[in-house]
């Protein structure tokens, strides 16, 4: 008889444990012997939500469609943007189930997050209510599922916490004998001292597993994390940096699981697409963008690589440099079966010179006047596959960076993209509070809690967990068009977002200001000093314009189920101007 607790006798037994892991952890009495504890940094909405689009790449190609998944020839189906396996009735296979653990870790944060689905939540015994793959995929588009999924995108943020929580609560509580505990916890706090380390880390625990199961092995051989920092040692010979070691090691411990699998389960047709993953830990690993102004992206970078002009078969990739050295860029289908399926370009940087400061900008910290021109580099890669899931690496110099992506379909499926306008991004926003109208005949003056800068990124984190398939923006991206500090401002913000997700773009009346004073304000000149400064940035539909300087100003842009008319109702006058 199956007894496992519905979701209010997992939150109880949750803070049952919560509570046992406090006491044991405040008596150092009680701890190991002495030695080393592992110590995660600490991380923050950014860290998290970077880490949360990164998994659900992995595991879902970023599409809210596979949130729900049986894959063929598994007797259970998983969850989210981890993967969370879900056991049905009766199966005891030999992996870890975590589906449980992670709804009742989301659940238990409290009522200011989605609420769990009323049918999730009454559900007694707490079993996945499908017999079999062909019964779950029949009812793949019911309203229960439909649910399921909708929750599921909605809390990858907090996904992302509970991977985190449980892969740190489960090290610290493994039973290995001491000598062998400390030295594998030394290497890996080395591991998690760098983000791409902690990912590779967090992200292989979730994948394949702590290590510590011993029915998770195939001759005596197993495949964890353990595992494979049991490996690293043999490979520490200099040249490549830990991160690197780390993916070789876990490459051969799949290897291995594979060549001493059973027959009948024929793991070899997944070993291309998981050696692909574990070379995404050293291919692309930016960290979450926390540049400012007057900091750059990373070394060999001025501006990341970012999205743009989507189209069925093609799209187009942008970044600046520092230099006039070419980039590598590498684009890969995300469930492409060859390893060795990427396909590769050059880039041709051309010397950005409309992104010069004038002399009167003031960039507080630094004579940015003095600031050498960056160089632009702008690759058309086409055809790509409508409708399909790719991911990118660019190598710049010694940089590296990344993302994804997802061409418009042919069909009708359903879209997301979110508008909004009015970002007016420049370096006065930190600590400027805006005018918050009051309600109805109130006259007194009141200002929003926090000032634009902050307001912005808060906002602009929230598009980033929304996942859209484009950002529009109808209008005044910057402050002042023609002041290239408002746009180092802007890509300060969104060059995260840009990665992975198309910025479309509209002219507005910030974009013809060339900023005030000797700037040059609306005058023909300084106006299209920012105009040539907006066109440098992006690449959009052509219009048949007549003439060249027209090009790019007005446009329609096909994204799938949308067609986007974008207009530039611009006269050159003031936004409080007659017209």
């Amino acid at each position: 008889m199956n007894n496992k607790p519905g979701i209010t006798a997992l939150l109880s037994l949750l803070l049952i444990l919560i509570f046992v892991l406090v006491m044991r952890t405040g008596d150092k009495d009680r701890r190991p012997e002495a030695g080393i504890e592992l110590e995660l940094p600490a991380l923050d909405d950014a860290d998290y939500d970077w880490i949360a689009a990164r998994i659900s790449q992995n595991e879902t190609a970023g599409q809210t469609r596979y949130l729900t998944w049986w894959g063929e020839g598994e007797d259970f189906p998983s969850f989210g943007i981890g993967h969370f396996i879900w056991f049905p009735h009766g199966v005891d296979a030999p992996f870890d189930e975590t589906f449980p653990g992670m709804v009742a870790f989301v659940t238990q944060q409290g009522s200011g997050h989605s609420q769990l689905p009323a049918w999730l939540h009454d559900l007694l015994p707490f079993d996945a209510p499908w017999t079999s793959k062909q019964v779950f995929d029949q009812a793949w588009s019911s309203a229960e599922m439909t649910e399921l999924r909708e929750w599921l995108e909605q809390t990858g943020h907090l996904q992302a916490r509970f991977i985190v929580s449980a892969f740190e609560q489960r090290w610290r509580n493994l039973d290995l004998p001491a000598q062998q505990k400390q030295r594998l916890t030394g290497l890996l706090q080395q591991l998690v001292g760098t983000a791409p380390g902690l990912f590779a880390v967090v992200d292989y625990y979730n994948f394949k597993g702590l290590g510590s199961n011993p029915r998770e092995r195939y001759q005596q051989q197993g495949w964890g994390l353990v595992q494979v920092l049991e490996a690293l040692p043999k490979l520490r010979v200099g040249g490549p940096d830990l991160v690197e070691l780390f993916s070789r090691a876990a490459a051969g411990r799949l290897r291995l699981r594979v060549e001493l699998s059973p027959p009948e389960r024929n793991e070899e047709r997944w070993l291309a697409g998981w050696l692909m993953r574990l070379d995404g830990y050293v291919a692309n690993a930016a960290a979450p963008d926390k540049t400012g102004p007057d900091k750059p992206a990373a070394a060999g970078f001025r501006v990341r690589p970012y999205l743009q002009n989507p189209g069925k078969n093609a799209i187009t990739l942008s970044w600046f440099s520092d230099d006039a050295r070419p980039g590598s860029v590498t684009v890969w289908k995300s469930d492409a079966g060859d390893h060795d399926s990427g396909i590769g370009f050059e880039s041709s940087p051309v010397r950005a010179d409309a992104l010069a400061y004038h002399p009167a900008e003031d960039c507080k910290s630094a004579n940015c006047a003095l600031r050498a021109l960056p160089f632009h580099h702008e690759l058309r890669i086409s055809g790509l596959e409508a409708g399909m899931s790719y991911r990118y690496q660019v190598i710049q110099n010694d940089a590296q960076a990344g993302g994804y992506f997802q061409t418009p379909g042919d069909d009708e499926r359903p879209l997301r993209f979110i508008v909004y306008a009015d970002s007016e991004t420049e370096p006065e926003s930190s600590g400027k509070h805006a005018a918050w109208p009051g309600i109805g005949a109130a006259t007194q003056e009141r200002k929003y809690l926090v000032d634009q800068t902050t307001g912005y990124a808060q906002n602009l984190k929230v598009i980033q967990r929304r996942r859209p398939a484009f950002v529009a923006i109808a209008g005044d991206l910057v402050q002042s068009g023609g002041e290239q500090r408002d746009w180092d401002e802007f890509w300060s913000h969104n060059a995260a977002l840009a990665a992975s997700t198309f910025i479309i773009p509209a002219l507005g009346n910030h974009e013809y200001f060339g900023g005030p004073g000797v700037l040059g304000k609306y005058g023909v000149q300084g106006s299209e000093r920012a105009v040539r400064k907006y066109k440098t940035y992006f690449d959009l539909p052509g219009n048949g314009a007549s003439f060249s300087e027209h090009a790019e100003r007005y446009y329609v842009l096909n994204y799938g189920v949308v067609a986007l008319i974008v207009l530039d109702t611009t006269d050159g006058l003031p936004h409080r101007g007659e017209h």
